[in-house]
């Protein structure tokens, strides 16, 4: 977690920075800081708070020079306060740093012997101290001198007096990304950040050190060899991540689903006036020709995506499937298969825990398919395969149209191992196609009722506990409408499996008890009924999604909410909407910060 940035130009570097920095802060916003080169002067501000809270700051401090480095900061060492806050400095070296070192304590016990005063509670303050007493001659030749001191997450942005040509950015762990202006270089955690100032960048590798100056950018390995790499294009427009008029980019996000679904729809069948066909889906990625299992892993949110894929997985290719939180897979997998493809969900493609999984695999012999929206992301670089969602910049904190695609794309790929199979007959492979190109705008559909789910979420917004409830399916999508309830509007929630509520649960079911259930499943909408029916008789208050037309669903609940029908394949995608705009209400009755959730940030990055 946490955003760096650091710039160099023709132009005063503290607009720049605090530019960068508000596009950053989906990152963490405990603190942010900024410190700034003007000749030999080095000046530095912090402040706890968001990048806005800084630029107030530096209203009435002047902050000359045209280089300099900021960040935007996710406490994970030392509480969010001032001293916390980076840059953190030691005599003339300031740095910005994101990730954990390991054995910093020890290093830190040889600095304060040899005379070095440490004001922070964080790790990264042994950095500049490291170099300031270190020093080569120059910024470049004192990092290469103490990288190796260094040990784990190590991706960082270093200025000093001594060397005020030069800012020095290393890349271990974290992302960043440096941008080739017009007589101008940026470096950054997100590629989007710096997009308003160009589109031509370069993702820096693990082990990589590149040198920003006014002469313009150098890239050597930890070995100090030159290292020679070209600037690629990035496509995505600044523009997509502006709020055009919406409250919140979370609100936006959720109104622009459709669209990200139906270009990720794109990647494998082409939209055209005459009937398409199964023979006219292309799967974007070659895979495997043969294996006898799956096994999906992320994060989050894209441990939900990974549970129901594998329930779309079993039901649409008939190949025996497992699941795992990408934190818990170094621990809980000891024997990796060749016949195993292993599935990687990751949004930002920067989630550590998923990176470290991912690496673990393909190291045993594995291999792995990357589900990413980000095509130039450490995930997608480093997998054997990755199918690119299309959700374009999502920047509220919350995964909305993000997690659509990425169940939209494990769906896809569920579906072509299905045709591989043999296991979807060729009628359900042609009704599944039609279902398909049909799906964005019967999300859109969806998405028109935010009035008649605001009314709703109004009527419940005072519940301090909530329950999202399914069966088959929708486990899965209770199970993320529950998490992000807790995200956004900071509000105690649990994901549950229908039949398992009398086995425990049920003791929590009282007179008033909001459950949102999730009913929209044609083949098993009797048992819901009954299911609905038990948790009435004890009190509960139910709000029930399902399908338009559906005989009986309203007479089983007391809010019903309408989505078009659809195939039960695809139906968690239509039920996934009305729960979003659900708990986003919540959360705006009481008064959330929804696009910055507490102690929440973007990518967990350590």
């Amino acid at each position: 977690m946490s955003g760096l940035v650091g710039y160099i130009g023709d132009r005063k570097a503290a607009p720049v920075i605090l530019d960068v920095l508000s596009r950053l802060e989906y990152r963490g916003y405990d603190s942010s800081g900024i410190a700034a080169l003007s000749g030999d002067s080095l000046k530095v501000h912090r402040t706890l708070g968001r990048p806005a809270k800084l630029a107030e700051k530096l209203k009435v401090k002047e902050t000359p020079g045209n280089a300099g480095i900021g960040h935007t900061r996710w406490a994970s060492h030392g509480k969010p306060s001032i001293r916390n806050a980076h840059p953190l400095t030691g005599g003339k070296t300031a740095v910005v740093h994101n990730g954990i070192l390991e054995g910093a304590d020890e290093i830190k016990k040889t600095l304060i012997k040899e005379g070095a005063v440490f004001r922070s509670e964080t790790d990264t303050e042994v950095i500049p101290h490291l170099i300031d007493r270190r020093w080569r001659g120059s910024l470049l030749e004192t990092v290469l001198a103490c990288i190796n001191e260094l040990k784990g997450g190590l991706t960082c942005a270093i200025i000093s007096s001594r060397d005020p040509d030069a800012i020095v950015i290393v890349k271990k762990g974290n992302p960043v990304v440096v941008g080739f202006g017009d007589g101008e270089y940026i470096a950054a955690s997100d590629a989007t950040a710096i997009a308003p100032y160009t589109d031509r960048m370069v993702f820096l590798e693990d082990g990589e050190i590149a040198v920003l100056s006014h002469e313009g950018v150098r890239i050597y390995d930890f070995e100090g060899k030159a290292v020679e790499r070209e600037p690629e294009k990035i496509s995505w427009n600044p523009i997509m991540a502006e709020k055009r008029g919406y409250r919140h980019f979370f609100l936006k996000e959720i109104v622009e689903s459709p669209r990200a679904v139906r270009d990720t729809i794109a990647s494998c069948l082409p939209a055209r006036s005459e009937k398409v066909t199964p023979e006219d889906f292309a799967f974007p990625c070659k895979l495997p020709e043969y294996f006898k299992r799956a096994l999906f892993l992320g994060g989050g949110l894209s441990y939900s995506a990974a549970m129901l894929a594998q329930w779309l997985f079993e039901s649409m290719a008939g190949i025996p499937t497992s699941r795992r939180a990408s934190s818990e897979v170094y621990y809980s997998i000891g024997v990796v298969e060749k016949e195993t493809l292993y599935v990687a969900i990751s949004q930002s493609g920067e989630t550590l825990d998923t990176l470290e999984a991912a690496r673990y695999i393909l190291d045993l012999g594995g291999r792995v398919l990357a589900i990413t929206n980000n095509a130039s992301s450490e995930l997608a670089r480093i997998a054997d395969y990755a199918f690119i969602t299309q959700a374009g910049p999502e920047i509220s904190i919350a995964s909305s149209k993000t997690f659509s695609t990425a169940v939209t794309a494990l769906t896809l790929l569920a579906f072509h191992i299905g045709r591989l199979t043999g296991h979807l007959t060729g009628e359900e492979q042609q009704k599944i196609v039609d279902e398909l190109l049909t799906l964005p705008d019967k999300m859109e559909t969806a998405t028109n009722q935010d009035e008649h789910i605001s009314r709703i979420a109004n009527k419940f917004s005072h519940h301090r506990s909530f329950f999202f409830v399914g069966r088959s399916f929708h486990y899965p999508v209770a199970f993320y409408a529950a998490f992000l309830m807790k995200q956004v509007a900071n509000v105690h929630a649990e994901g549950l499996v229908a039949g398992e509520i009398k086995h425990g649960p049920i003791g929590l079911v009282e007179q008033g008890t909001p459950i949102m259930f999730f009913a929209n499943q044609e083949a098993i909408k009797n048992r819901i009924f009954n299911d609905m029916d038990e948790l009435r008789a004890r009190g509960a208050r139910i709000i029930a999604t399902g399908f338009a037309g559906s005989e009986g669903t309203p007479m089983h609940c007391e809010h019903f909410i309408e989505v078009p029908k659809t195939s039960d394949y695809l139906a968690p995608l239509l039920a996934i909407v009305p729960a979003q705009l659900f708990i986003y209400y919540v959360a705006l009755y009481n008064r959330k910060d929804i696009d910055h959730p507490r102690n929440m940030a973007k990518s967990v990055t350590v």
